[in-house]
């Protein structure tokens, strides 16, 4: 049975119930949401981008062109047919134009090392908060550890900690983030989750919502401890509250299935439904296959010459041969 404990930080600023909460954590199942000692309501958000200031490009920073996270990133993108331009992500120097007389270039920005734009000098961050602000440009960001890697920190300018170098295993969804589109807050995930490098966020600020959630599988040595027990947010967004730019923070890359979900919500989300994929879903089924199986199984050789002799039978495709039969009822009036 997997548990849940949804921070009460994110919907009571400044109240901390670490306690509290940690004790309740291993009592509270993922739809017990009615046991929990806080109230769950839908949240605003900042504004996103408006449609008519800026194109449907999203802004790639890599570490490198041959970077894992940076290629995954990339092929998530391409599959999705959403256009974007690649930049190294500087350590000093300038940003690429991000105006080109008065529209917006880029409609979301995307940082493989959330940390290159933690830490960027004062200027060019100023520059592109001005340019995020001003057009709802919202920001995605990914926090990968090392073993360099401090296990406990705080992210500047942010008002959560962070626990680097995890395991975690077990997650939910926060069934309340507006974040959700091709996720469903009903599936969940049970045992350890790929790697030992996990970041996790103990949010303590209502202007943060915590989007996935996981139990922390080995938190030895870590200074302040926290609990085997609780839960914490491997997924957090920043509504855009404080200074009208949203943000999603991932605590890892994309090999676990459920980040690229909420990856593919998140840059739908942040661009305004822009660049976003349909619901619809379509089943392609290839007859060649069924008329050439063998023996017992759907059609042998006997199914496979009165369907090639009878022409009249090809009338019920669309285009032979790359053609699809869409009901049962009419593979039987074929097989007949």
């Amino acid at each position: 049975m997997v548990s849940i404990i949804i921070s009460a930080y994110y919907l009571y600023s400044g109240y901390k119930q670490e306690s509290e909460l940690s004790e309740m954590a291993a009592e509270v199942d993922c739809g017990d949401f009615q046991h929990l000692p806080y109230r769950l309501m839908e949240v605003k958000t900042g504004k996103l981008s408006d449609a008519s200031r800026t194109d449907p490009t999203v802004l790639v920073f890599v570490e490198s062109q041959y970077s894992s996270l940076g290629q995954d990133i990339i092929m998530i993108l391409e599959s999705s047919r959403f256009q974007y331009h690649i930049e190294i992500a500087p350590g000093k120097g300038d940003l690429p134009a991000l105006i080109e007389k008065t529209r917006g270039k880029y409609i979301l920005i995307i940082y493989e090392n959330i940390l290159k734009y933690i830490n960027m000098d004062s200027w060019n961050r100023s520059l592109l908060d001005k340019y995020c602000a001003e057009y709802g440009v919202g920001v995605i960001g990914f926090h990968k550890t090392s073993e360099k890697s401090l296990q406990s920190f705080q992210l500047k300018g942010f008002p959560f900690s962070l626990y680097g170098n995890l395991a975690v295993k077990g997650c939910c969804i926060n069934p309340h983030s507006p974040l959700l589109h091709v996720t469903k807050s009903s599936k969940l995930e049970k045992g350890s989750l790929p790697g030992s490098d996990w970041t996790v966020f103990q949010v303590n600020h209502s202007a943060y919502q915590p989007v996935i959630f996981a139990k922390v599988k080995t938190p030895e040595n870590l200074s302040p401890p926290i609990s085997k027990g609780a839960f914490y947010a491997t997924v957090v967004h920043d509504l855009g509250l404080h200074d009208g730019i949203q943000r999603v923070l991932f605590g890892n890359n994309l090999n676990f299935w459920l980040h690229k979900l909420i990856f593919i919500d998140a840059v739908s989300f942040l661009s305004g439904k822009r660049l976003t994929l349909s619901l619809d879903r379509y089943i392609l089924v290839d007859i060649d296959d069924i008329f050439v199986g063998k023996e017992a199984s759907i059609e042998g050789r006997t199914g496979k010459s009165p369907l090639a002799k009878d022409k009249g039978h090809r009338e019920l495709l669309q285009n032979p041969g790359y053609g699809v039969i869409k009901t049962a009822a009419q593979l039987q009036k074929v097989q007949e």
